[in-house]
């Protein structure tokens, strides 16, 4: 159990630290395609870190199961 929640906090972090990354790249980009990747990046890391803490399913996962 110890480590399950070890690594649930290091995969949260992990993402959190990525969607970090695309904060950084959103604001050294200067296109626009720049720009709305940087976006992407961010919003999916971030839901990816929400959803690993909570134990849940990311919302591209969710979307995707009910698709197929």
């Amino acid at each position: 159990m110890q480590a399950r929640k070890k690594e649930i906090i290091a995969k949260s972090l992990w993402h959190a630290a990525i969607a970090g990354v695309g904060v950084y790249e959103f604001r050294h980009n200067k296109s626009t395609l720049g720009k709305v990747l940087s976006i992407g990046l961010i919003l999916f890391h971030a839901d990816a870190a929400v959803c690993d803490i909570q134990d849940k399913p990311t919302t591209l996962q969710r979307i995707l199961h009910k698709m197929f």
